[in-house]
């Protein structure tokens, strides 16, 4: 039986891969994960552009002196890979359709997470202005949150079977289905391998989160479509908490789908 690798492990194999240097099972398994990780594919493709950004590079500095711009940044990236170092890619904002749900026809749980963005960014408050910004305390629930939200009583929580986090249902839309949950992944967990049937949205609040080749902070924003398939990791230390909108299921692998 092929398994599906994980992202971490997709993005170590991806040099591999276009190498030719992956026996069959890995190479299965690596195209069968690409073909469900819009990420992990995004990845490839930065990769794939790296070299011929580099000679860009390089033609735009024809002497190639010792000590010329495009050697010392080629010697930096070459030393970064030397020691294993490798970019723990963008921090994230919302794309400019997101910021449509501000607006008075807009979805209230996308501005829900805009105006918690809006809290951490301030280059999104200086473009999109800071009116609708709610305040960023240092708190992993910040309290401007919860003001908005239901009283906790009545929050719809599940600790089963996500390895050793839990997720709560806050709120629903009874109409579209949509969904907003809070979820908390302890220190160096990883959230178990899972498949969006909708859209899911995810706006970090407090610790880091490797999802695929995006390193999220607190305030950073990601968006996977219908289909998409990931393993979130926590970074080691403190519990790494969001705030997620789903518009649809989600289906885990295995036994899991008898406990959530």
């Amino acid at each position: 039986m092929i398994g599906i690798p994980t992202c971490a492990r997709v993005t170590d194999l991806l040099t591999d891969l276009d190498e030719g240097a992956l026996g069959p099972m890995a190479w299965t398994g690596v195209r069968i994960h690409l073909g469900l990780c819009p990420p992990c594919r995004a990845f490839l493709r930065s990769l794939r552009r790296t070299p011929a950004l580099l000679r860009g590079l390089l033609q735009e500095d024809p002497a190639g002196a010792p000590g010329s711009a495009a050697e010392r940044a080629l010697a930096g990236v070459l030393g970064a890979l030397r020691q294993g170092s490798l970019p723990q890619g963008p921090r994230l904002h919302p794309g400019p359709a997101d910021w449509a749900a501000l607006g008075p026809e807009g979805d209230p749980f996308t501005a829900l997470l805009l105006r918690l963005h809006l809290g951490w960014c301030g280059a999104c408050r200086a473009h999109h202005g800071s009116e609708a910004a709610l305040e960023a305390d240092g708190e992993p629930l910040p309290r401007s949150l919860l003001a908005l939200l239901p009283p906790q009583d009545q929050w719809r929580r599940v600790r089963r079977g996500l390895g050793g986090g839990e997720a709560a249902r806050v709120l629903r839309d009874p109409v579209s289905g949509t969904a907003l949950h809070l979820v908390r992944l302890p220190g160096g967990r990883v959230f178990p391998a899972h498949r969006h049937l909708g859209t899911e949205t995810t706006l970090l609040l407090a610790g880091g989160l490797q999802d695929g080749p995006a390193h999220l902070h607190p305030g950073d924003w990601i968006t996977h479509g219908p289909g998409t398939f990931h393993r979130p990791e926590a970074d080691p230390g403190g519990d790494c908490w969001a705030i997620v909108r789903l518009e649809g299921p989600v289906q885990f692998s295995g036994w899991r789908r008898l406990l959530v």
